[in-house]
């Protein structure tokens, strides 16, 4: 049973915005800790080329605001181009109408651009904790490993990668909750996720209160629910995992 202010119409809007906020959550916290894992094995990496990179990545996405890098991607970057040019390639092209018609956003590139934004952030983050969690690791096993005949890439895939994950897993959990916390900032560059949709409902019915109360519980119990995933993670995959 809903309350009279919640109209068909508006929990209607508000579960599509919901949605989004659950799959814009999933693929770019996958796709930052995919990035944060290469960033950060650069930063180990000796080659200079490859470790300066990962640096700049690192300082320039991790020192900047979340918001700040969605704005620029989403206003700032398009306006780089001439108007017939900015349209082709941000606006009026067959891959955004594809997006736009599979997914029923109107303007898919600015949540697209909150997307690209949210990543670069996040694996900012995600790639100095999984640098800190390689660097736990004892070296005894790395040598051991080196002693068996491993190669860099064995090396990589049995020692680093799965210890440093699992070494890192509880700070990388802190930092993905804070990164769903931060898609409610999409809201600010038209993309129409759950924090969005709550803005419009208060547009519509004046009814502020109720509907910032709503999101915070729906935004606590995602926090909850995704917490939860994680733990489940930790303890099914890389606890069992050691």
């Amino acid at each position: 049973m809903t309350p009279d202010w919640l109209t068909p119409d508006l929990l209607n809007l508000l579960l599509r915005g919901l949605l989004l906020t659950v799959v814009l959550t999933a693929v770019t916290a996958a796709l930052a800790l995919v990035l944060g894992i290469t960033a950060g094995t650069m930063r180990l990496s000796r080659n200079r080329f490859a470790g300066g990179l990962a640096v700049l990545h690192v300082e320039m996405h991790r020192n900047m605001p979340a918001l700040v890098l969605m704005i620029i991607w989403a206003f700032a970057l398009p306006n780089l181009f001439p108007a017939e040019l900015r349209r082709a390639l941000f606006f009026d092209n067959a891959f955004l109408h594809w997006l736009s018609d599979w997914s029923g956003l109107s303007l898919p590139y600015y949540t697209l651009a909150a997307g690209v934004a949210l990543i670069l952030n996040t694996s900012a983050y995600l790639a100095e904790l999984f640098r800190a969690g390689v660097g736990a690791i004892p070296q005894q096993h790395v040598d051991a490993a080196r002693t068996l005949g491993a190669s860099r890439l064995e090396l990589f895939w049995r020692v680093l990668l799965p210890q440093g994950l699992r070494t890192a897993f509880p700070a990388i959990s802190t930092r993905l909750i804070h990164h769903l916390k931060n898609t409610a900032l999409a809201a600010f560059v038209a993309t129409p996720e759950f924090f969005h949709s709550a803005q419009t409902a208060i547009t519509r019915t004046f009814l502020a209160l109720e509907f910032l109360m709503l999101a915070a519980v729906v935004y606590l119990l995602l926090a909850f629910a995704f917490s939860g995933l994680l733990r489940w993670v930790e303890k099914q995959w890389l606890v069992a995992g050691g």
